[in-house]
């Protein structure tokens, strides 16, 4: 079984669990802060994934680290995770988990560059034209500033991305002068 298909399986039996209990939201929030502790920590990342750390010390490390902070549900299901040996997995299964959660939700991630950062209106007008033009209900953005793009914005969502900054229009100014094309047409 492939990577992808085994997160997705995992994340979709935490997810009815968690339905069928009534303990949803109380599990999206602690996958959420969970997967942002594997995010940033490249050591828990990096023993989770060990070959060599056996899993009885991984088991602890899960309890020393969330018993008690995450709700009983999420607990025993990193627990049996890590008894199964799909600990190296986690943090897939925790993003196929709120990818599900946010498709049942109406959610849609969305990933807004901008050169500098932008103020609240600007970033209003942008999310409700995408709204209006993509019929999305709710919007969840992640918004991130790349001087690198020089001017304008990047919008990402889902499998579509819409490049308005002056970097790209400047790579595509480029392109088209180095096609010497046109100065062959009118030589």
């Amino acid at each position: 079984m492939s990577a992808h298909s085994l997160a997705t399986r995992y994340g979709k039996s935490l997810l009815g669990l968690a339905q069928e209990k009534g303990k949803l939201e109380e599990v999206f929030k602690d996958v959420k802060a969970i997967d942002s502790i594997l995010e940033n920590n490249a050591d828990l990342r990096t023993a989770f994934k060990s070959p060599i750390i056996p899993t009885d010390k991984k088991l602890t490390i899960i309890k020393k680290i969330f018993e008690g902070k995450v709700s009983d549900m999420t607990y025993k299901f990193m627990e049996l995770a890590t008894k199964k040996r799909r600990e190296a997995e986690l943090q897939d299964i925790f993003a196929a988990f709120i990818t599900q959660y946010n498709f049942i939700k109406g959610i849609t991630p969305v990933k807004l560059t901008s050169a500098v950062k932008l103020d609240g209106p600007q970033v209003q007008g942008i999310i409700n034209s995408l709204k209006g033009k993509e019929s999305l209900t709710t919007v969840e953005l992640h918004e991130i500033v790349d001087a690198d793009i020089i001017g304008g914005f990047i919008l990402q969502y889902g499998d579509k991305m819409l490049d308005n900054s002056v970097s790209r229009s400047l790579n595509n100014l480029k392109t088209v002068i180095e096609d010497d094309t046109y100065i062959k047409k009118y030589s």
